[in-house]
């Protein structure tokens, strides 16, 4: 008797782990159709014009494709300094780990002359850089990723500062509405314009890109309990991490950090020189057979180095 319960175990384990293998499989066979699907698209389109767009082209909507995503946040790019640690570390991994594409995150651009912050009491820091000084900035810092030939996606999503530019347009100058020009987007062609970036399914699993969303200490869980899905955001410019396990299953919230260096002068005025708890880096977006399968974050050492799996790579 203990033998025919033993065996009717055995084939009942056997049998389980046959539907899982089968169910596996399908899984596999679906997500290299998927890939296939894709890759054939890619070669009838521009490589940054592959996309699908949703919600009167607020949204750019991805693949979640094996490989990573880099997202690059609040890059703040300051004439007349050299390209940041985080900013040099983004580009050296990047041609390593060829990400299938690059969001950057909202704030490439300060607007620090056409900013409503006071510009100081002291003189250099009334020489704030202009308008044009900062375009011309971050087109150079944004035409190294530009330059790398195997990412297929670019896409910037707006933020707060980039607003400026067309804020103080319409405000100053409404007439001039729809000239060529008038657009951020107009002044860098290479990147998909959004205000929010979309990857992989539409729903729990799916996992969003935007500049903010929810504020405070605790954004980047307030904003997955929100939103009910993994929300990836920058403004704040601090990184980390917190998964949330509900009946859904396990989603995250992410905050990007800031590309630039947090002592950048940009940065005196808005806090009124005070300490901030702020983090120099950027994160990776890792995905798997369809799914997403967590964040890596790169910390920025003042010493021109970065954190990188337990290692300090100078870059």
């Amino acid at each position: 008797m203990k033998d025919e319960v033993q065996e009717r175990h055995a084939k009942a384990l056997e049998a389980q782990r046959k539907r899982l293998a089968a169910a596996a499989a399908e899984r596999e066979r679906r997500h290299a159709k998927d890939i296939k699907r894709f890759n054939a698209d890619a070669d009838n389109f521009k490589r940054n014009r592959l996309h699908t767009r949703a919600r009167q082209g607020a949204r750019v909507l991805l693949p979640a494709l094996d490989g990573c995503i880099f997202v690059v946040s609040d890059q703040h790019y300051y004439p007349g300094l050299p390209p940041t640690t985080a900013h040099r570390a983004s580009v050296k991994l990047a041609k390593k780990m060829k990400p299938y594409a690059i969001i950057s995150n909202g704030d490439a651009i300060d607007g620090a002359s056409i900013s409503r912050w006071p510009a100081g009491s002291f003189e250099e820091l009334d020489n704030r850089p202009t308008v044009f000084a900062e375009m011309e900035e971050a087109a150079a810092r944004l035409k190294e990723y530009e330059d790398l030939n195997f990412v297929r996606w670019l896409v910037w999503n707006l933020g707060n500062h980039d607003a400026r530019f067309e804020t103080r347009l319409a405000r100053a100058a409404p007439e001039y509405a729809g000239v060529d020009g008038f657009h951020l987007k107009d002044h860098y062609p290479g990147w998909l314009p959004a205000w929010s970036t979309w990857i992989g399914e539409d729903g729990p699993g799916g996992v969003i890109v935007k500049h903010r969303y929810k504020g405070g200490m605790y954004a980047a869980k307030n904003n997955a309990f929100a939103a009910g899905r993994t929300m990836v955001t920058g403004h704040d410019h601090t990184m980390w991490a917190k998964p949330i396990t509900d009946y859904n299953g396990m989603r995250w919230g992410i905050t990007a950090g800031t590309i630039s260096d947090i002592w950048n002068p940009l940065f005196i005025n808005y806090t009124e020189d005070n300490p901030n708890d702020w983090q120099s880096g950027f994160v990776i977006l890792h995905f798997r057979s369809g799914r997403f399968t967590g964040p890596e974050f790169v910390y920025a050492l003042q010493d021109g180095s970065v954190l990188f799996r337990g290692n300090e790579l100078k870059v």
